[in-house]
């Protein structure tokens, strides 16, 4: 976030200088944004895409077992804890999504960024546009920025959601079978 605001100083200083020939602060605005770009990108490679779908994989098995194999009905806990458990899938499908989505932009908002320095350098520009443009560019990048931080949020609240009921859907699994074969010998 530092970067960011000191983003904000650089394009408030410009204003008030008056017209300048050259895009000084405007290509350190842009400059400043590509390294919170380069932060965003490096938080959301941390995020480990297939430790997520080997989470789902095992979720999505065991649920489903358990949806074959359940004959009876079970106490309000273990349908509490059985909601919750198979509801992770759901939830890391969307943190995945998100996170490649915020990939997309990410790769998608540098090489805008790169144009823009580019034309800054060359003096291809007009200075309000560009002035409106980053700081339009400033409030997409803090998005992606925050964006990155709420799934690394609720990635941590779904594998810690995960080890907590892990070992509860486990032994339910393992007492299923034996559930059914009761049924079977009445």
């Amino acid at each position: 976030m530092t970067d960011l605001r000191y983003i904000l100083a650089i394009l408030a200083t410009s204003l008030f200088v008056g017209c300048r020939p050259d895009f000084t602060a405007e290509i350190n605005a842009a400059d400043s944004l590509m390294n919170v770009l380069t932060q965003v990108e490096s938080a959301s490679n941390e995020v480990d895409a297939r430790l997520i779908k080997q989470y789902m994989r095992n979720v999505s098995e065991k649920c489903q077992k358990i949806q074959n194999e359940l004959t009876d009905t079970v106490d309000i806990e273990k349908a509490q804890a059985l909601v919750s458990f198979c509801s992770l899938d759901e939830h890391l499908q969307s943190c995945l999504d998100r996170k490649e989505l915020i990939d997309a932009e990410v790769l998608r908002t540098r090489n805008q960024l790169y144009n823009l320095r580019t034309d800054l350098q060359e003096g291809r520009a007009n200075k309000d546009s560009v002035n409106t443009y980053i700081e339009q560019e400033f409030l997409f990048v803090e998005s992606l920025d925050e964006g990155t931080e709420q799934i690394v949020v609720e990635l941590n609240s779904c594998f810690t959601t995960y080890a907590e009921l892990k070992d509860e859907i486990d032994r339910f699994i393992i007492e299923l079978p034996v559930a059914v074969d009761k049924v079977d010998k009445r």
